[in-house]
C-alpha cells in the first residue's frame, strides 16, 4: 500500500449506481490536480491491499470528499434487501460520516438524474449531507463545467431551511 499524500480529494461512490460517470470524474480530477492526489478505490488500491485499512488511512488525510450521488445512492440494498446506508459498516456511509465528522469539504455530485436526498432519507450521522452545495453532472454534459471545460454546465444545489433547488453555475 502507498502512503497518502496531503491534500489529496476522496471520491467516494457506489460501484453499482454511478461507476461510469465516477471514473470520468476520476480522470479529469487527476488531470487537474495530479495522479497521485485523487484516491479512487479501484484506480489507486493495489491488488491485495487490506481494503477498510487503506480507506481509513486515506480518509485520514483528505482535504476534500466528493461524493457521487446516483439515483440508487440511498436506497441501495444488500443481498437480505436491507438499505445499505442503514448499516454502519457501510463503506460509503462510513466514508461520508468520516468526512462529515473531520470537518472535510463534502461535495455531493448528482449523476444521472438523482436528488439530493432528504435529512429524513439519511442516518442522523448523514444529515449534515443536505447542507453541502451540490453539482450536478449529466452524460451529454459531461465535458462542460468540470475541470476546466467550457460552458459551465455543472449546477451548485442546495436544500436547507428556505427550500431547496439549483442555480447555474457559470464556467
Amino acid at each position: 500500500m502507498t502512503t497518502p499524500s496531503p491534500g489529496r480529494i476522496f471520491i467516494s461512490y457506489r460501484r453499482q449506481d454511478t461507476a461510469g460517470h465516477t471514473g470520468w470524474l476520476r480522470d479529469r480530477l487527476a488531470a487537474r490536480f495530479g495522479d497521485d492526489q485523487v484516491f479512487m478505490d479501484v484506480a489507486t488500491l493495489e491488488p491485495g491491499s487490506d481494503f477498510p485499512e487503506a480507506i481509513r488511512a486515506e480518509l485520514a488525510v483528505c482535504d476534500v470528499l466528493v461524493a457521487v450521488i446516483g439515483p440508487g445512492w440511498a436506497t441501495a440494498t444488500d443481498a437480505q434487501g436491507r438499505r445499505r446506508l442503514d448499516d454502519s459498516h457501510d463503506f460509503v456511509r462510513v466514508e461520508v460520516e468520516t468526512a462529515l465528522r473531520r470537518g472535510v469539504r463534502v461535495i455531493p455530485v448528482l449523476t444521472e438524474g438523482a436528488v439530493m436526498p432528504g435529512a429524513e432519507q439519511l442516518p442522523k450521522s448523514l444529515a449534515g449531507l443536505v447542507h453541502r452545495h451540490a453539482l450536478v453532472v449529466r452524460h451529454e454534459t459531461f465535458g462542460y463545467g468540470t475541470a476546466g471545460g467550457e460552458g459551465g454546465s455543472a449546477e451548485p444545489c442546495w436544500e436547507g431551511e428556505a427550500g431547496q433547488g439549483c442555480a447555474r453555475w457559470g464556467g
